[in-house]
């Protein structure tokens, strides 16, 4: 819900401005249709959209169901019923020198019910390794999670970057269009050469080329943005406004406490973690399958009824 009403703040735009009350509004097709996108709703849309990060929640589910079979396979017994059904219809039969014949037809069936529990260092260990897999999948979760995060905030930066070349490269046009209006009016009081005038011109040129570059830069940073969002740009990337500034902070980090916290929190190195311990539950389950077990069953319940029928 919250995406579909960022998508639709997107399409819809900024309220057009009026100057004054006597002026006609712009036809549709003055218009420019702008949207703002900040940050926090770049995320929030790449929590619920981005393929990757929903396969890794995605993960989550088998594990959690395997933490639950493991512990009703140690606690509750196992039920096997059967059933079934034949029919022998009336007739004779000779084995050998012997002559055996049916009169009737006759009807059987038989229903069998039994329980059985066993107990075996496999089954005691099963528990613990699908809770350790559980955590190395909440673990890759908040790997991904953090990765995303990181990765929307990276691509948002390079955007607002490319647009800060782009507003320089516009203000470098206007200053070379200036400068060739100088040289212009110099060469025409006799002041400057022609080969001013064309040195000027190409300046403007190699500054027009520049601010064209700059712009197509821009609409490719947002286009990878929004792939990084895993969703498809609900209009064109260039109408698209990034609303969020930053300001620029120096760092007072130390190495050795970067170091450690990295060590500490860095979510990938939490994700192998979790991995090891679920690999280390894996191998006490592989060598507890070497021990004793435990089986109890329970008498199964056989019930067989027969019906005949006579035929004329």
């Amino acid at each position: 819900m919250r995406h579909q009403l960022i998508v639709a703040a997107l399409m819809l735009g900024p309220p057009p401005c009026r100057t004054a009350a006597h002026k006609s509004p712009p036809s549709p097709s003055t218009q420019a249709v702008t949207a703002g996108l900040s940050l926090a709703d770049a995320i929030g849309v790449a929590r619920e959209k981005n393929p990757a990060f929903r396969q890794a929640q995605n993960n989550r589910g088998p594990a959690a169901w395997a933490v639950r079979g493991a512990f009703s396979s140690l606690l509750i017994p196992s039920v096997t019923a059967a059933g079934g059904m034949s029919y022998t219809g009336p007739g004779s039969q000779t084995f050998l020198a012997q002559s055996f014949s049916q009169s009737v037809s006759t009807v059987s069936s038989f229903y069998d019910l039994g329980l059985s529990w066993q107990l075996s260092g496999s089954t005691l260990s099963q528990p613990g390794l699908a809770k350790a897999q559980l955590r190395a999948a909440d673990a890759d979760i908040a790997g991904a999670e953090n990765l995303l995060i990181t990765g929307i905030k990276q691509q948002y930066l390079t955007v607002r970057q490319a647009d800060a070349q782009a507003d320089l490269a516009g203000k470098t046009l206007q200053r070379n269009e200036e400068f060739l209006k100088l040289a212009q009016a110099r060469y025409g009081v006799g002041q400057a050469t022609l080969i001013d005038v064309r040195q000027a011109q190409v300046a403007r040129g190699q500054a027009a080329v520049g601010l064209l570059r700059a712009q197509t830069l821009v609409n490719v940073e947002k286009l990878r943005l929004f792939e990084q969002m895993g969703v498809v740009p609900p209009l064109d990337v260039a109408a698209v406004r990034l609303t969020d500034t930053f300001t620029v902070q120096t760092p007072e980090w130390q190495l050795q406490d970067l170091l450690t916290m990295a060590e500490q929190q860095n979510p990938s190195l939490k994700a192998l973690r979790a991995r090891e311990g679920a690999a280390a539950w894996g191998v006490r389950a592989a060598t507890s399958a070497y021990g004793p077990a435990v089986s109890v069953s329970a008498v199964g319940l056989d019930l067989r009824s027969n019906s005949r029928t006579s035929t004329h």
